[in-house]
C-alpha cells in the first residue's frame, strides 16, 4: 500500500509538459516560396525536379521546379551531400530554411538541410537535354513530360487560369456545368469508326475514337 502511495506521488509530481520537437515544415509550391516577402529562416519543404546541378568546392547549388512557376527555385546546401543521384530530371524533396538571397537574380533562396531523391534520372537516356531546345514535334513523343519545358507549362498554367475564370464566371452567373453522355470529345483526322450496339433497344451508332 505505502509503495503504490510513493508511486502514485511520483506520477502526481511528473511534468506534464510536452516534450520538446522541431517545429513542422510547412510544404510550399515554388511559386509561393519565390512569392514570400519575409523569408526569415521559415522551415518548409519543397518538391520538384532538378533543372540544374553546379557543384563549386564548398557549396552545391541546385534549382528545383514543380510546374507552378516559370522560375525556379534555387537550393543552396553543402558540398558534402551526396550528390551522385542529384542529376538533371531527378525529382527531389527538399526540406531546410528559405532565407533572403545575396543575389540579385532571386530574393530567396532555400538552405537545404535533407535532401531526398525520390525518383531517379540517368540524364543520358533522358529525352529532355539541359539548355536544348526541343521542337514541339520532337515534344509530341513524350506527352508526359511536355509539362517541363517553358513553352509548355506556361501554356498550360494560362489554360488553367483560363479555364477556372470561364467557370467561375458562369457559376457566378448561376448557369450548372455538365458533362455530355459522349464517349470522346475529340475525333481524330479520319480515324474514329461507327459500331453498332444492341442494348439500347433500338437500332443506334456510337462514334469511336481509334489512335492512329
Amino acid at each position: 500500500m505505502l509503495g503504490a502511495r510513493c508511486l502514485l506521488r511520483a506520477l502526481r509530481s511528473c511534468s506534464t509538459a510536452p516534450c520538446p520537437r522541431h517545429r513542422p515544415s510547412a510544404r510550399l509550391s515554388v511559386r509561393d516560396a519565390l512569392g514570400s516577402q519575409n523569408a526569415s529562416g521559415e522551415r518548409v519543404k519543397v518538391q520538384g525536379w532538378v533543372r540544374s546541378v553546379r557543384s563549386q568546392k564548398e557549396v552545391l547549388f541546385l534549382h528545383v521546379n514543380d510546374g507552378s512557376s516559370l522560375e525556379s527555385l534555387q537550393v543552396v546546401a553543402d558540398s558534402n551531400f551526396d550528390n551522385r543521384e542529384l542529376t538533371f530530371g531527378s525529382s527531389v524533396e527538399v526540406l531546410g530554411q528559405l532565407v533572403q538571397s545575396p543575389s540579385k537574380r532571386q530574393n530567396v533562396e532555400l538552405k537545404a538541410e535533407k535532401i531526398e531523391v525520390i525518383g531517379n534520372c540517368d540524364a543520358k537516356a533522358f529525352p529532355i537535354k539541359y539548355k536544348e531546345k526541343h521542337p514541339l514535334e520532337y515534344m509530341r513523343q513524350y506527352p508526359h513530360l511536355r509539362c517541363r519545358t517553358n513553352a509548355l507549362g506556361s501554356i498550360l498554367r494560362v489554360r488553367s487560369e483560363a479555364t477556372a475564370a470561364i467557370h467561375s464566371f458562369f457559376k457566378n452567373s448561376g448557369f450548372v456545368h455538365i458533362h455530355t453522355p459522349i464517349i470522346t470529345s475529340n475525333d481524330c483526322e479520319g480515324a474514329g469508326e461507327l459500331f453498332r450496339v444492341e442494348s439500347f433497344y433500338s437500332s443506334v451508332y456510337l462514334w469511336s475514337n481509334i489512335p492512329s
